[in-house]
């Protein structure tokens, strides 16, 4: 482990946690969340990530100004130390809250296809235990883990072809016969399927070549980007429309294509395997909850892991029922998103007039 060691992570690494922190259980339902857009579905990732490129350019222009500090620090020389802390538990709530979104997701994806008569507790239980170990090891382990997740999870993309087979390509036209509304609704419903590459605003001192920073999460948004578009497609060809708005986890279906003669159920396979995807977002998010409460504490210790991590856990088993943990983790947790996406550019506006256009604070 080294965990605390500045830029500690190369190109490879740095593109590797943002594709693998943006994949995680929102894939399984993207095909449901774009289906307003009928079969020009597909082209929905086109324009998430053109959006996304646009917000980047702002947070890489906050810490190119700040090569040193995370998000945390930089609140607390903008904004002063008490205003600047204030907004730092709202990042830490938000980190949280991304934490039990990915997890209690996927439990109750485990729960509904698999352990139909048991509760979430004990896979929770063995998907938490996992996911403090990891993040325990850093950002550099977690970068870690997402290349290791690339690798056993890659191979499913492969697995499209069977849906390419059975359905029909010309799904995909014609391209435009949609309207405004639609489309806003789509970008809007589909938004957290695109969350992860705003971590970049706390890891960003950890990178190694920071003037090729901005490119490297370039090239990790848009491999995304391909990888959902690949998938739409498959899933525009293979579903009627009807399917693609009433299925909840149309890519799951989508293995049900898929004919091996030495394995019959093959989405089971792909369920396990997910859990790679899931620990890689919700270690990110761990993490920056963790570093948040060291920032504030300004040491090191154990319990900045294990605050987050219990209530996470804690809201997800707890009293809150499921439609209002799902209100919570839908509408809340993306607006919240929404909000740390576009405050770089209020920081910068704050920077220019304390310290100056372009101006670098060490």
């Amino acid at each position: 482990m080294d965990r605390g060691r500045i830029a500690s992570l190369n190109p490879i690494l740095v593109i590797g946690l943002i594709m693998n922190t943006m994949v995680g259980v929102n894939l399984l339902g993207l095909a449901h969340s774009a289906s307003k857009l009928g079969y020009n579905l597909w082209w929905s990732p086109i324009l998430l990530g053109s959006i996304v490129s646009l917000t980047l350019i702002p947070m890489m222009a906050l810490c190119r100004r700040y090569p040193e500090d995370n998000l945390f620090r930089i609140h607390e020389k903008l904004l002063g130390k008490w205003l600047g802390r204030c907004f730092n538990v709202l990042i830490i709530l938000y980190a949280i809250l991304s934490v039990s979104t990915a997890n209690e997701g996927y439990v109750r994806l485990v729960q509904t296809s698999m352990l139909n008569n048991q509760t979430v507790t004990l896979p929770l239980i063995g998907l938490t235990l996992v996911m403090v170990y990891i993040t325990n090891g850093g950002i550099k382990l977690i970068a870690r883990f997402c290349l290791l997740t690339f690798f056993f999870t890659g191979w499913m993309v492969f697995l499209l072809q069977y849906g390419f087979q059975k359905g029909g390509i010309t799904h995909i036209f014609p391209l435009i016969n949609t309207d405004w509304r639609s489309i806003a609704e789509t970008i809007h419903n589909s938004s957290a399927s695109m969350l992860g590459y705003e971590l970049v605003l706390f890891f960003y001192p950890y990178i190694q070549e920071k003037n090729k920073a901005h490119k490297h999460v370039l090239i990790g948004v848009w491999s995304v980007v391909l990888l959902y578009v690949l998938i739409l497609i498959t899933s525009v060809s293979y579903f009627s429309e009807w399917q693609m708005d009433n299925l909840i986890y149309p890519v799951l279906n989508l293995f049900k294509a898929v004919e091996l003669s030495f394995l019959e159920r093959i989405e089971n396979l792909g369920i396990g395997l997910w859990v790679f995807l899931i620990l890689s977002t919700s270690t990110g998010y761990l993490w920056v909850a963790r570093t948040g409460l060291e920032e504030m504490a300004g040491k090191m210790k154990l319990w900045h892991l294990l605050l987050p991590t219990i209530i996470s856990f804690l809201f997800i088993v707890g009293p809150l029922s499921v439609e209002k943990q799902r209100y919570i983790y839908d509408k809340v947790s993306v607006y919240m998103a929404y909000g740390l996406i576009l405050w770089p550019i209020f920081l910068l506006l704050i920077h220019s007039l304390r310290f100056g256009r372009g101006e670098r604070v060490s």
